[in-house]
């Protein structure tokens, strides 16, 4: 009679608070652990866009996305482009895409993009939260043609820079300038400034300055190999002036002020400017000996990227020949005949013969007509040398003695972001 039932309720309230106890201090441990764990692995895998624009330097340019379908022209403003879309030129069409921080306008990355190339931008992404120790990311997958990359020295987080083409994978993480180009059948990587690493078929090719590789379909990279030489030193002024002869300013009215020559950093990148307010003509030049013998390369390009800020005049002035730029090449020609080739910039105004001609009438020099690019918006101007000569009636170069930058007008500004002379075996 005095005898416990066994389904007595002791046992069992007694095992149940024992469960509520360790199971309350598992999930406690696990919030403990866990909550941390994932805020932590948010903060460090949150990811925001990069900004990114595209303009167009020459001619018109297609930009294509799921949501967005637009044609820009030159002289049109920037468009911004977001991942998954596309950018294509024609044989007539140029742009650049530029990437920045999502806080200041100072540069992470300038692409040129020559004609008849088609990439699309995959990723452009920036940790969201500043104690992320994640880095930034840009990829790019380039279908056909060719591309020229400038990466300014990282400030504070780095870049990683990835480009897929059809035969291989391209990543850079350093500062520098590099050139690729691809087809169905090859893709080419040259490393003017700074290292990338280029890799198909399981295997990796590591290219350092002046480095060139060449990767062919379902074959490992080939390199590394001789590059493209470009024969201007400090052509970008990252070393100020170095390599350059400075000279002084050439005044119509010695009682105005001259202008100023100067390198100084524009959003992350040094710029060669040269600014002057006053009356009267005023001039100034920069030159670069370069005494090089070119005849068996089988081409040279000049490249020269650079902002027309303001001017006065429109045009170049009555005569042509006070364009807020100027690049002449001195040379010797195929027989030993000494001659100047000759291309000027302008900004503003409209071509008149009478008051405002579209070239030079008192210069004796080989020349184009004067090229109009847009107020403040970059521009690459890129040519062939031989093929402008040709063009022209004229001999190619044997050697390239000099090549001088001016500037020239009553009042303007102009930037010069790059000058290069990039000789082809």
């Amino acid at each position: 009679m005095g005898i416990a039932s066994k389904s007595s309720p002791i046992p069992q309230r007694e095992r149940l608070a024992w469960g509520i106890l360790i199971g309350s201090f598992v999930v406690c441990l696990t919030l403990t652990v866990a909550v941390p764990v994932s805020v932590s692995a948010f903060i460090q895998n949150a990811k925001q866009l990069l900004p990114a624009t595209v303009q167009a330097n020459q001619g018109s340019v297609r930009v294509s996305s799921s949501v967005l379908r637009r044609v820009v022209l030159a002289g049109e403003a920037e468009l911004a482009v977001e991942p998954s879309t596309r950018i294509q030129t024609d044989d007539g069409g140029t742009a650049n895409l530029f990437i920045t921080p999502p806080d200041n306008s100072r540069l992470l990355a300038r692409l040129q993009i020559y004609t008849n190339t088609s990439v699309w931008l995959e990723e452009a992404s920036t940790p969201r939260f500043g104690v992320s120790d994640a880095g930034q990311a840009v990829a790019l997958d380039l279908q056909n043609g060719r591309l020229r990359l400038t990466l300014p020295e990282f400030q504070q987080r780095p870049l990683i820079f990835s480009i897929t083409t059809p035969q291989s994978l391209v990543q850079i993480n350093t500062p520098g300038t590099y050139s690729i180009e691809a087809n169905d059948s090859e893709t080419q990587l040259t490393v003017q400034s700074g290292a990338a690493q280029i890799q198909s078929q399981e295997h990796i090719l590591d290219l350092k300055p002046q480095q060139r590789a060449v990767v062919i379909n379902d074959a490992p990279p080939s390199g590394p190999l001789t590059p493209e030489q470009n024969l201007i030193e400090n052509g970008d002024f990252s070393a100020g002036l170095d390599n350059w002869a400075a000279f002084a300013w050439n005044l119509e009215l010695k009682d105005q002020p001259s202008g100023e020559t100067q390198v100084s950093t524009r959003d992350g990148e040094e710029v060669l400017s040269f600014t002057r307010t006053g009356v009267g003509h005023a001039d100034v030049r920069i030159q670069q000996s370069i005494n090089k013998d070119v005849a068996d390369f089988t081409s040279v390009r000049l490249l020269l990227t650079f902002r027309i800020l303001q001017q006065e005049l429109s045009v170049c002035g009555f005569k042509g020949s006070e364009c807020p730029l100027f690049v002449r090449l001195n040379y010797t020609d195929e027989e030993g005949v000494s001659r100047i080739w000759q291309q000027g910039f302008y900004g503003f105004g409209t071509v008149d013969d009478s008051t405002a001609p579209g070239a030079c009438l008192s210069c004796a020099v080989i020349q184009s007509s004067h090229l109009q690019t847009t107020l403040g918006q970059l521009y690459v101007y890129d040519v062939d040398i031989a093929q402008e000569l040709a063009r022209q009636g004229f001999l190619p170069p044997r050697t390239i003695e000099s090549v001088t930058i001016v500037g020239s007008g009553h009042s303007f500004a102009t930037e010069v972001l790059e000058a290069a002379l990039i000789a082809e075996e």
